[in-house]
């Protein structure tokens, strides 16, 4: 179920949509930045803070608390009823007709949220594990929490996730 939606959306690339879960959504936050979209997740509970921050940013509200929709509130609010984490993605593209392109996938840090910044391989060496230092050459660091990211089996196996859950939205 949705509350209030954008009209005559055709296809919505990561630098258009914003969004923000409540706690349970984690995992599918984690997936949305994945694909390159700008997902906060709201850790206390869902309630009227989490809108004030949603309306404040601009952000696309997803939760699974029903209750959420019977408050006022400006903004696009989606209610996601499934518990798979599969299913609840593909509900989400279809629903914002989200793009999923190959360049906009691995750049956001999946824990903070932040832009990820190319970083020299020198930089990396002692941060990495050695064996990712001597087979991987591109390197990526989160601004805020420093954590480092390269394309080591990562990739692969997103793919293998997406064929599984969201065969028809393939990059």
């Amino acid at each position: 179920m949705i509350k209030k939606h954008q009209n005559n959306v055709k296809s919505s690339s990561p630098g258009n949509l914003k969004f923000i879960t409540d706690a349970s959504l984690a995992r599918l936050a984690k997936w949305l930045r994945i694909l390159g979209y700008d997902t906060a997740v709201f850790t206390r509970e869902a309630g009227r803070e989490m809108l004030r921050q949603a309306e404040a940013e601009d952000r696309i509200v997803l939760t699974r608390r029903g209750d959420m929709i019977e408050r006022q509130f400006a903004c696009t609010l989606f209610l996601i009823t499934d518990v798979i984490v599969g299913k609840q993605l593909d509900a989400v593209i279809k629903k914002f007709y989200l793009k999923i392109e190959r360049e906009n996938m691995f750049g956001i840090c999946l824990e903070c949220n932040q832009k990820l910044q190319p970083v020299k391989r020198e930089e990396v060496r002692d941060l990495v594990p050695q064996f990712v230092f001597e087979n991987c050459v591109q390197y990526n660091q989160c601004s805020s929490c420093h954590r480092i990211y390269w394309m080591g089996t990562h990739p692969r196996n997103v793919l293998k996730f997406m064929e599984r859950h969201i065969p028809n939205h393939l990059p």
